[in-house]
């Protein structure tokens, strides 16, 4: 880093006379936490300026400006009392302005800087070190990614009176700083450039923000396209945005409309058959009037032209005045379960068919024993009351034929076997030959097995 600062020429006349701090301090009146300070690069008064000029034995222009700042005032005419008290009133509001204006660079964290492309040589500001953690000259190379380009390429990259951004990242004692930079290039009079002027901002927490940002948009973004259920987004005046993979699997495709176009889709309410027309959606309820709609259930027509069943409900999205800003819809695909529904309720159906037949007794039991007989049966065995629970199987069979029956359904096999009924007497049990099928499991999950018995 060039070494052409107020802060520099400090210490190297501290150093070039032996002087402590504690000694510079207590010749002009001050604190050694405040040369300290100076040295440092931080902000001086101008009282103070003078007196350590003074003490120093030097030019307190040359002392805080320079030696461009000598040259200048030789060159200037005399000057009287009242002018040299106006240059001084001047000088003071200058020096009074430069001390804000590091103040404020210093509580933003922004660091001002010059870069001379013909040396390689940069100027910081005092706040360089703090800011980056680490020396400037030690991060030349990821703070000036341009420092190695040929003169062409340099003015190509930052272009004709164009501002050049970029951001950099810092390790630093274990930690990620992030850093913004825009600068601009600085060529003379032969359109040779000269310098690269510019200014750097931490911005850490920003960016810390930002992939806080990223990393919750992807994790809902995989939740949408992972669930099992289909889900629709439209704003708040009803255009569908976002369709995840379940909803265009469900609907074959998905059609990105607004309200006036939602009869593009095909469906009927499950509950009367009544086709649906564009306004009764939940998606166009819930962004039309805030209605909240519970599961309805619509057998659509798919894209495709596969007719499917499902559940929709929908919920609209308010902001924090309770306004509309749009809605989201879940259908959820039930056609395998109104499949599964359909196939029971005919299997229900042809079961009470068979209990209702009169030409064989018919009897389903389970290990605590029979639950249900048929009228057939309950007139063959003589009992008055087919709404029995938990008989058991000895009371109705001979003890070979409930062995027999016990072990083919645990072996969860279907065959027919000769058995002994025991029907009711006056004198007691009646022993009746019958063939009677044994059909079912009780090693199966419902534990349920049904007899025929023929006689």
């Amino acid at each position: 880093m060039k070494k052409n600062g107020f802060s520099d020429r400090l210490r190297a006349l501290i150093d070039q006379k032996e002087l402590t701090l504690a000694q510079v301090a207590q010749a002009i009146g001050t604190t050694p936490t405040s040369v300290h300070r100076w040295t440092k690069g931080g902000e001086i008064e101008y009282a103070n300026l003078l007196a350590l000029a003074n003490y120093l034995e030097v030019n307190w222009i040359w002392l805080r400006y320079g030696d461009d700042a000598i040259r200048s005032a030789s060159g200037a005419v005399a000057e009287n009392e009242a002018e040299t008290d106006l240059r001084r009133e001047y000088l003071d509001q200058i020096m009074e302005n430069e001390a804000r204006m590091r103040t404020a660079l210093e509580m933003a964290q922004i660091v001002n800087w010059e870069w001379n492309t013909l040396t390689g040589t940069g100027t910081f500001s005092a706040n360089a070190e703090e800011v980056f953690g680490k020396q400037p000259d030690a991060i030349r190379t990821t703070f000036a990614p341009f420092e190695a380009l040929p003169l062409e390429e340099l003015v190509e990259l930052f272009g004709a009176q164009r501002v050049y951004f970029w951001d950099f990242k810092l390790e630093t004692s274990g930690e990620e700083r992030w850093f913004a930079s825009r600068a601009k290039l600085i060529v003379d009079s032969q359109g040779v450039p000269i310098r690269v002027i510019g200014v750097t901002t931490n911005i850490t927490e920003r960016k810390r923000a930002e992939f806080a940002l990223e990393r919750s948009e992807y994790t809902l973004r995989k939740i949408i396209e992972t669930i099992p259920v289909g889900l629709w987004f439209a704003d708040e005046r009803g255009v569908i945005s976002l369709a995840n993979p379940e909803v265009v699997r469900i609907w074959g495709g998905a059609k990105f409309v607004g309200l006036e176009n939602y009869g593009m889709y095909k469906g009927s309410w499950e509950k009367n058959g009544k086709a649906l027309t564009k306004d009764d959606w939940t998606l166009a309820r819930a962004v039309k009037t805030g209605e909240v709609s519970d599961a309805e259930v619509v057998n659509i027509e798919a894209f495709d032209g596969v007719q499917r069943s499902i559940i929709m409900y929908a919920t609209p999205l308010l902001d924090n005045k309770g306004e509309i800003i749009g809605a989201i819809e879940v259908n959820q695909d039930i056609s395998e379960l109104k499949v599964t529904e359909r196939r029971l309720r005919r299997s229900h159906e042809q079961l009470q068919l068979i209990y209702q037949q009169g030409s064989f007794g018919v009897a389903d039991f389970n290990a605590a024993g029979i639950q249900r007989m048929n009228e057939r049966l309950a007139s063959l065995l003589k009992i008055k009351d087919t709404q029995i629970k938990d008989m058991p199987l000895a009371e109705l069979f001979s003890e070979e034929t409930v062995q027999e029956i016990l072990e083919i359904s645990e072996q969860g096999e279907a065959r027919s076997i000769h058995g002994t009924l025991l029907i009711n007497s006056k004198n007691g049990k009646k022993h009746r030959d019958a063939e009677i099928q044994v059909i079912g499991s009780l090693a199966s999950d419902n534990k349920v097995s049904m007899l025929l018995v023929f006689v």
